[in-house]
């Protein structure tokens, strides 16, 4: 899965804390550069967001980020501005913004910037769960090997998940049937046997040596 990329350009350090405490709380990986490099940094490599600090004259900043629109980039914008400058403020049309007044609580960035890189599916960091090349989304219920999506069905999916989220502890089959399968399921045990092997065949050897079978008992995820 692709992991969000934010860059936070500012020259303050309090700012870049005060921004960082926001976006921490998310899964996105951070880089910063000064706001005079931006431009620079934007031609160097792409990115997901921009967090700016704006000052009095947000309209470079966004010009910045309508010249990346132009070439191509997807990124978006939010501006980090002082409360005088409000008046004023014109957002882009070519690029997804929105803008933050200075002196905000750490928590408004976090909603802000959930809600320009996840529009109406805002994601947490307790969601996201990457076992060495493999990510699983526990809010989308998606699963990838580096950039590429793994097609499990719902119920291989959900096996897997329950293994991951409570590892290095041993499950029967008849426990997985009611956790996963529901107690209203009336099949055989063995389909969780059926199961496993689809899984395991999904991952590819080094994620899933990592599930392993105790003989006569179950299956265990080693975390």
């Amino acid at each position: 899965m692709h992991v969000k990329r934010v860059v936070i350009a500012a020259d303050d350090v309090h700012t870049r804390a005060w921004v960082e405490t926001g976006v921490g709380a998310l899964d996105a990986a951070i880089f910063y550069c000064p706001v005079g490099d931006l431009e620079s940094r934007l031609l160097a490599e792409p990115c997901d967001l921009v967090i700016a600090d704006a000052g009095e004259a947000p309209d470079r900043i966004i010009a910045l980020a309508e010249n990346a629109a132009g070439r191509g980039s997807e990124l978006r914008l939010l501006l980090l501005v002082p409360a005088d400058v409000l008046e004023r403020l014109r957002l882009p049309v070519a690029v997804t913004a929105d803008f933050v007044v200075r002196g905000s609580s750490a928590a408004e960035v976090t909603a802000r910037v959930r809600a320009l890189l996840w529009p109406g599916e805002e994601v947490a960091a307790h969601d996201i769960v990457r076992i060495d090349d493999l990510t699983l989304n526990l809010a989308t219920y998606q699963a990838y090997l580096g950039d590429t999506a793994v097609e499990f069905t719902y119920l291989e999916y959900s096996l897997f998940a329950f293994l991951v989220t409570h590892p290095n502890r041993v499950y029967s089959r008849e426990i997985l049937l009611s956790r996963v399968w529901g107690t209203d399921y009336f099949g055989g045990a063995r389909t969780v046997d059926v199961h496993v092997r689809r899984v395991r065949s999904k991952l590819g050897p080094e994620v899933s040596r990592r599930l392993e079978t105790v003989r006569n008992v179950g299956y265990l995820w080693r975390g």
